[in-house]
């Protein structure tokens, strides 16, 4: 007599290990890819700002200041002082203005923040203008001078040290 084998019964299909093995991957690939929905929906970066248009308009606004400070062949030469003095000689065609507005840009390089102070510069002789800037060390300034209807941009490197001389660019 033969006897068949007997058919073990099974455990419940929730107890199989093979389960684990199949379903844990899809699972885990889910939730992962939830979390970085949620990652990408709440810290995502604008891709257009909210005043384009305003600041689009500025970049007609900002080559035609360019092109009339090339006009006026605008050069200007700056000096800083460990006080904070800052002293701006000016030279070109034409009559310059009494006062001229001075924004300069620093960033800490620790902190990565980004200050910037506007100052007007006020004519003490011909060409020759002055001011004070205060609590700026920074190695790197952004500079922009500015009168009615022109303007002049440059970095300076190390100002206490150095001199920072700008011309209008003949672009």
């Amino acid at each position: 007599m033969s006897t068949l084998p007997s058919l073990q019964k099974r455990d419940d299909w929730k107890k199989e290990p093979w389960l684990l093995l199949v379903l844990g991957g899809p699972f885990s690939v889910v939730c992962a890819s939830l979390f970085s929905g949620y990652l990408a929906f709440s810290g995502a970066d604008k891709v257009v700002t909210e005043d384009y248009y305003k600041q689009g308009l500025m970049i007609n606004t900002d080559l035609m200041r360019d092109a009339e400070a090339r006009r006026l062949n605008l050069q200007a030469s700056l000096n800083l002082q460990p006080d904070g003095q800052i002293r701006l000689t000016m030279q070109g065609n034409g009559r310059l203005s009494d006062t001229i507005l001075l924004s300069v840009a620093a960033s800490n390089e620790s902190q990565l923040v980004e200050t910037t102070h506007r100052l007007p510069l006020l004519m003490t002789t011909p060409g020759v203008y002055q001011g004070k800037l205060s609590s700026l060390n920074s190695p790197l300034l952004h500079i922009k001078l500015e009168g009615n209807n022109w303007r002049l941009t440059s970095d300076w490197h190390n100002p206490l040290r150095t001199e920072l001389k700008i011309r209008a660019a003949n672009n």
